[in-house]
């Protein structure tokens, strides 16, 4: 009886282990596929500006995940992790980071069909060393060459002029200010726009923000004009304790078409400068609106003082 028993058990056992081999993968494979919860342990990454460290090591985070066995077994394989980076500008010494399981999602394997439940801290308060801020002005390196015919009116403006610098505040002890990249505009017509950076290389570990700044500037066409019979002055009004000679001179202008045109002889005073109280040569200067050259002709007049006789 047992030997038929034995018999019974053993006989085609190639084909009947290879059933209860199939009977246990099938098994196996349903349970992969039914959802499962587990949690395990991320790193928080804190990526920090240049110069700035880390008080405490930021904790552990626990993350609860749900999602299909065989997903899972392959997350529990990898070394997961959470990064945040601290913004340049910041000059406290504390960064609170709240952690959302939207965003864990982001930073999971491609492809993985999982659902994040649950972290554990949400909430994190990082310590950091402390640094200082200061603000500086902005000094422009910007030129502009401009095409035949035609020149820059009112010159160059940027925005914005102040930045403001974090760091140690040994380092932002000896910095007063800082400059653009030297940089050369060209090809330029009517209104323009520029982004141009800031030289970060001679601050080292300082942050700065902004980054950049915007150029703006207009260019025109040249234009010139000639005005006959401009009195000269003294800036303060009418000359009256000397003769001037000549009393009246032309004046040309130079500068963008329309700016030109729009000119008239009460746009232009020509100023005396008088050194002496004797009288003699004076040099004479024009005062015109901004971005228009202007010189007088003659350069220069002779003062006699009235009452004074005539030489010759």
């Amino acid at each position: 009886m047992r030997a038929n028993l034995l018999q019974l058990i053993t006989r085609n056992w190639p084909i009947k282990g290879a059933a209860v081999f199939l009977a246990l993968m099938l098994y196996v494979a349903v349970q992969l596929q039914q959802p499962v919860t587990t949690s395990f342990d991320v790193d928080l990454n804190v990526q920090l500006p240049p110069g700035r460290a880390l008080v405490h090591k930021p904790p552990k985070v626990r993350v609860q995940i749900s999602g299909k066995g065989s997903q899972i077994l392959k997350l529990r394989s990898l070394a997961g992790d959470i990064t945040r980076r601290v913004p340049d500008t910041l000059t406290a010494t504390t960064w609170p980071i709240h952690l959302d399981p939207t965003e864990v999602e982001l930073a999971l394997p491609k492809g993985a069909d999982v659902r994040v439940l649950d972290i554990r801290p949400s909430d994190i308060t990082i310590a950091l060393d402390s640094v200082s801020r200061k603000d500086v002005r902005i000094v422009s390196l910007v030129t502009v060459t401009p095409e035949s015919g035609q020149m820059l009116h009112g010159g160059l403006s940027i925005s914005p002029t102040t930045a403001r610098l974090v760091g140690p505040e040994k380092s932002l002890a000896g910095i007063e200010s800082v400059t653009t990249v030297q940089t050369e505009i060209t090809n330029v017509s009517g209104a323009f726009t520029r982004n141009v950076p800031i030289d970060t290389m001679p601050l080292g570990i300082v942050r700065l923000a902004p980054k950049q700044v915007t150029v703006t500037g207009e260019m025109g066409f040249i234009a010139e004009r000639s005005f006959a019979g401009i009195p000269v002055e003294t800036g303060a009004g009418a000359i009256t304790s000397f003769i001037v000679t000549p009393a009246r001179v032309a004046v040309n202008v130079r500068g963008p078409e329309e700016r030109v045109q729009a000119l008239t002889r009460d746009s232009l005073r020509v100023v005396a400068h008088i050194t002496g109280s004797s009288g003699g040569v004076a040099r004479i200067t024009v005062v015109a609106p901004r971005g228009i050259t202007a010189r007088a002709i003659p350069d220069s007049v002779t003062l006699r003082r009235r009452g004074t006789p005539r030489r010759g």
